[in-house]
């Protein structure tokens, strides 16, 4: 199975591996929390808390016409959120993602090479994202570290929406196989519940099979790809996590 994001240039390519994590748990909260009210089967660990925060944001909080400029390794500094005006094509939203962040890596630098000198209002509110203890130091190493995150929030309300077109298939094949209940949460990740999606990579359906990882549990072949059926996946999808 297979996942994709919105990448560092306003492309698509995958996620940080923490969006995995976050939005199972943010999805399977959504999903459960009536039924998991007395039980917590999936502990946040403090430590990754910022990370969990990020990216409750991304799939809450902005839709596809907007991103955060942010920190690809430290999520709790985010720069900026960019906003595209409806129908911007992918040529001038990578156009407008790139020139926000050449902003801002002349800021890290301008903010690096000041040292104890007063700064503008601007670069100070950069700066201060870091906290009191930032280096000049890691202020240059930030400079190659900027990265766009498109929005989720819309692509995650109409996932939720269609889940429920299988959602009692997908439970009863989990448990049918003895599999946490918080696998059914998984295609939000892989797909968001679109039976006809497809990665560049060439990942299909539901729960984003590769075909040769497919063949292994459906048919798949000039006539038939069972990848795109949601309820052999589903099947298959339970075969390869059991």
């Amino acid at each position: 199975m297979n996942s994709t994001g919105a990448g560092s240039r306003g492309v698509i390519r995958r996620p940080l591996t923490t969006c995995r994590w976050v939005f199972a748990a943010l999805s399977t909260w959504l999903a459960f929390a009536p039924a998991l009210a007395q039980d917590d089967p999936m502990p946040r660990p403090q430590q990754l808390e910022r990370d969990v925060q990020f990216w409750i944001r991304v799939y809450t909080q902005i839709d596809t016409n907007a991103g955060f400029l942010h920190d690809q390794y430290n999520l709790g500094v985010v720069y900026d959120t960019l906003h595209f005006a409806l129908n911007t094509t992918p040529a001038e939203r990578e156009r407008q993602v790139d020139q926000a962040r050449e902003g801002y890596v002349a800021a890290l630098r301008r903010i690096a090479d000041a040292g104890d000198a007063p700064l503008s209002a601007d670069d100070q509110r950069t700066k201060d994202l870091w906290g009191a203890d930032i280096t000049p130091a890691r202020l240059r190493s930030a400079i190659d570290d900027i990265r766009f995150q498109l929005g989720q929030a819309d692509r995650f309300r109409a996932g939720l929406i269609r889940s429920g077109a299988w959602e009692t298939h997908i439970a009863e094949t989990l448990a049918n196989l003895g599999l946490p209940a918080e696998l059914a949460v998984l295609p939000h990740v892989e797909s968001s519940f679109n039976p006809a999606a497809y990665s560049k990579v060439g990942a299909a359906g539901l729960w984003q099979f590769m075909r040769s990882t497919g063949r292994r549990y459906m048919r798949i072949d000039s006539a038939v790809d069972d990848r795109l059926d949601p309820f052999r996946s589903t099947e298959a999808a339970a075969q390869l996590l059991a």
